[in-house]
């Protein structure tokens, strides 16, 4: 009788396919659980909370192009610290628009009431306009000294010693930005402004001879002498004068619920990642 055999040896065959079957999916099964695992433990997978870096400082050496700049080193110094546990994010948005999304920060009403807390903006001073309520409801860690250096020709006689100096003159500003001391003649006619959306562009104004001076952060004056070529080539044709504007500190602004996050800033290594030379 040959049919057992037949029966047996289809059985053996099914066991067999069977078998197989079991250890390939076992394999795939296997695979699967061992990338969803990598996808999640990866270095580039943020599982922390989100936190948004707020800057309207769209201007070198903070924004230097395309994801480069001061404020994306920050973040990236910021987010190894963290270690998963936080996932920082540069926003750059205008100061309006800031403004806008800080109102109930700015007006004293957070955190009592139900504000935003996954936030940081750095580069700021506590005297810029954040503080509109009866108390300081931030947390404040300094960054680095910055000052507004006034830039003029080497080949006029024009030197700033305050304000004052500026009168009958045309300065180059920054549109938007007040000037302490100088808003007040601009108004009364003392001072003639003209405004522009760039610190490079009012520069050059100043080396065409259109405008007397202009007004900067000595961080980018300084950041543009060194990296911007044409500026670096006639260099020797601009003078910066010896009175600053102003002199301030830099500070990175947080909820001050967050203390948290103020001790892992607290570790971040300020003054190798502003390697800025400041003739403060």
């Amino acid at each position: 009788m040959t049919l057992p055999h037949i029966h047996n040896e289809w059985q053996s065959s099914q066991t067999i396919k069977l078998t197989n079957h079991g250890v390939y999916m076992r394999k795939i099964l296997a695979f699967l659980f061992t990338s969803i695992a990598l996808c999640f433990s990866g270095p580039t997978m943020a599982t922390g909370e989100t936190i948004l870096i707020y800057s309207y400082h769209n201007h070198p050496p903070f924004v230097t192009g395309s994801y480069t700049g001061l404020t994306y080193d920050l973040a990236d110094a910021l987010n190894k610290q963290a270690a998963g546990r936080y996932n920082f994010q540069v926003s750059i948005v205008p100061r309006s628009r800031l403004n806008y999304y800080l109102k109930n920060w700015i007006d004293g009403k957070c955190p009592n009431d139900v504000c935003e807390q996954n936030w940081i903006v750095p580069w700021v001073n506590p005297n810029w306009g954040f503080i509109r309520g009866d108390r300081d409801n931030y947390l404040w860690h300094p960054l680095f000294t910055d000052s507004n250096v006034i830039v003029s020709l080497v080949t006029d006689s024009f030197i700033y010693n305050n304000p004052e100096s500026l009168k009958g003159r045309v300065l180059a500003g920054m549109r938007g930005h007040r000037y302490v001391g100088i808003d007040e003649l601009v108004t009364s006619g003392d001072i003639t402004r003209i405004d522009g959306n760039r610190e490079r562009d009012n520069i050059m104004k100043v080396l065409v001879n259109r405008v007397t001076a202009t007004l900067l952060p000595n961080s980018t004056m300084q950041y543009l002498l060194e990296n911007d070529k044409e500026i670096k080539a006639k260099a020797e044709q601009l003078k910066l004068g010896d009175e600053k504007h102003q002199i301030y500190v830099r500070h990175l602004m947080l909820p001050e619920t967050r203390t948290d996050l103020m001790q892992l800033i607290e570790n971040i290594p300020v003054q190798q990642l502003v390697n800025i030379k400041l003739n403060n």
